[in-house]
């Protein structure tokens, strides 16, 4: 048997079996009995045999044909739904039936809520394809991220093996290593954060509190490092509010902004902080006067580990996820974050929470 004969054989097996064949039958069985008894109590009025045998002749035929034609509507709804299914196993969930047989009644409302099912099914496909190329992106980030500081030890550590190497050269190598190990622990702490927030293991958790102590919170975790580089992190006086945020989170935030503004800021040098309430929401500013950012970069240093190709960037130590953490935070709670250029020509980071 070729394979034509065989599709044959099936699909003459899938009518036969499919409860349409079943309701076709019955129908007409019902039909023809029913038009049967009315010619048998019009047998009484003693019509013309031939006359009679005549017209339920032709009322049975013309049964037939319309039992017929209407069991053909019906096995076409549903080879049209049966094909709209097929392609929902083979992920074509975007497919709609060109068929006319579905435009009116009960099979209308079938296939409209098919075609819904079909868009719910399209939007969870493009999302765990995006998930997973996010996933394969992160893990790549994260392999180039960790390579430099790990190369960086390793010819340390081999260096240090060399016999010729005066007392002093093993420390200044000490201190390099000392160093690189200080970023990488840096670089496994952002990492750490970051996994965290993108499993949705970070919870922000809004509450009403002092807007003063989360800013001054935020200062305390940046303090040392502009310490170090004798920077003055100023806040302009604000009277105090009490704001519905997650005091914890946003004090995070805005310690990375002040951890890049240190950074980046020449030694001596100042950063403001400055808090303008408007109608809905209040603004958070941070203002140094360092190398600041081109415009033309505003966007993408909210990216997953971007950072600046100029050389004051790439020569500092950092992941690149700084600020991407930071649009995550305050977007979670409604809010915002943007970069301006500053007067001093530094940089203003504006970030915002809505009352």
């Amino acid at each position: 048997m070729d394979d034509r004969s065989l599709e044959k054989m099936i699909r003459r097996r899938e009518r036969n079996y499919i409860w349409l064949e079943r309701e076709l039958k019955r129908s007409i069985i019902i039909s023809t009995a029913a038009i049967a008894v009315l010619f048998l109590f019009a047998l009484f009025l003693k019509p013309p045999v031939l006359h009679w045998a005549a017209a339920l002749s032709l009322v049975l035929v013309l049964n037939g044909v319309w039992r017929y034609l209407d069991y053909r509507r019906e096995y076409q709804n549903y080879l049209s739904i049966a094909a709209y299914l097929e392609e929902f196993e083979k992920g074509n969930y975007e497919w709609h039936p060109e068929s006319d047989y579905l435009e009116v009644g009960i099979h209308a409302q079938l296939t409209e809520q098919i075609e819904r099912m079909g868009d719910a099914f399209g939007t969870l496909k493009y999302r765990l394809e995006e998930e997973k190329e996010n996933t394969k992106r992160l893990v790549t980030d994260i392999s180039h991220q960790l390579k430099t500081p790990i190369a960086a030890l390793e010819l340390s550590y081999e260096l240090l093996d060399d016999e010729g190497l005066t007392a002093e050269e093993k420390q200044e190598f000490l201190k390099r290593s000392r160093r690189e190990v200080q970023k990488l622990s840096s670089l496994l702490g952002a990492l750490t954060n970051l996994s965290r927030m993108e499993a949705d293991m970070i919870q922000i958790k809004p509450e009403n509190c002092s807007l003063k102590e989360t800013l001054i919170r935020a200062v305390n975790g940046a303090y040392f490092k502009a310490a170090e580089k004798n920077i003055e992190i100023e806040m302009s006086p604000f009277r105090d509010m009490e704001l519905v945020h997650d005091n914890k989170w946003t004090a995070e935030a805005v310690s990375n902004v002040l951890d890049n503004a240190v950074k980046y800021s020449p030694e001596g040098s100042r950063i403001e902080i400055r808090v303008e309430p408007q109608i809905s929401y209040v603004f958070i500013e941070v203002e140094d006067e360092g190398i600041g950012i081109p415009k033309s970069e505003y966007q993408d240093i909210f990216k997953r580990f971007y950072r600046g190709a100029r050389p004051e960037v790439s020569g500092q130590e950092g992941a690149g996820v700084g600020l991407y953490l930071v649009r995550q935070i305050f977007e979670a709670q409604g809010g915002s974050v943007r970069a301006l250029p500053a007067r001093m020509g530094g940089t203003v980071m504006q970030m915002m929470l809505p009352f």
